[in-house]
């Protein structure tokens, strides 16, 4: 099954930079997201084991580029982590 060995290093360095406490210099930034489009999206949490509804527009973190058999990637919104197809981000970088 896809993402069964995340990388701790990436999401506690994405924790960090959420918080903006205790950011690690001698790792690299992750660079943001945005999920595209308006209204609300209906996303897979497997972590959940549920549909969690979410805006659109929102600032998200990609935390594994591995896609699922479904060719989602995994990203965290700052509460959960959620699958997601590429094609539904924007990455927006550092404004």
């Amino acid at each position: 099954m896809a993402w069964d060995d995340l990388d701790s290093d990436r999401i506690e360095q994405i924790i960090r930079q959420i918080s903006g406490k205790g950011l690690n210099k001698s790792k690299n930034l992750v660079m943001p997201a945005m999920i595209r489009g308006s209204g609300i999206i209906f996303l897979w949490a497997p972590t959940k084991k549920t549909l969690i509804k979410v805006n659109r527009g929102i600032r998200v973190y990609v935390v594994s580029y591995e896609m699922d058999e479904k060719d989602r990637v995994l990203i965290y919104d700052g509460y959960n982590l959620l699958a997601i197809h590429p094609d539904d981000l924007v990455e927006t970088g550092f404004n």
